[in-house]
C-alpha cells in the first residue's frame, strides 16, 4: 500500500529529544542540504573549536576581529578573553600567564594579526605541543 510522505514523516510531539546532532537539514535555494552544526556556527559568526599546536605551528582564525575566548589546556584551567579590533590591537579583558595578546612572545600561546584587516591568528611558541580550546564570536 502506497503511502504519502506527510504520511510517514514523525509529528514533531513524537520525535526524540537530543542534546547534540552530526547535521542539521536546512534549505539552500529550491533544495534540501545538510549542514554540520560547526559550520552553520561558523556561518553566523561563532567558533568553537579546540586543537593541537606543536612548536611554531599556527591556526588561522576565519575572522578579522572580535570577542575570543582561550585556553591553553595543558597549562592551566584559566581562559583568556579579549576583544581583537581589525587593527592589529584590541582590549585584554581578563589576561593569562600563557597566552599573549597582539604580539609573538617565546614561550607562550600568542594570538595576533599581521596587519591591518587580516585574519587572526594563533601561534603556539613554547617548546611544546600544546592544546587549544578556543571560543570566538565575530
Amino acid at each position: 500500500m502506497y503511502r504519502s510522505m506527510a504520511e510517514q514523516d514523525i509529528r514533531e510531539d513524537q520525535m526524540t529529544s537530543v542534546s547534540s546532532v552530526d547535521y542539521v537539514r536546512a534549505l539552500k535555494g529550491k533544495g534540501s542540504v545538510l549542514v554540520t552544526p560547526s559550520s552553520l556556527m561558523t556561518q553566523i559568526g561563532i567558533l568553537h573549536t579546540s586543537f593541537s599546536l606543536s612548536l611554531g605551528e599556527q591556526y588561522e582564525l576565519p575572522y578579522k576581529s572580535g570577542l575570543i575566548m582561550i585556553q591553553n589546556s595543558n597549562r592551566s584551567h584559566e581562559k583568556a578573553v579579549a576583544t581583537l579590533y581589525g587593527s592589529g590591537n584590541g582590549t585584554v579583558i581578563v589576561p593569562s600567564s600563557t597566552i599573549q595578546f597582539f604580539s609573538e612572545e617565546i614561550g607562550k600561546v600568542c594570538v595576533f594579526n599581521n596587519g591591518e584587516n587580516t585574519k587572526y591568528i594563533i601561534k603556539n611558541t613554547r617548546n611544546e605541543s600544546q592544546n587549544i580550546i578556543i571560543t570566538f564570536i565575530e
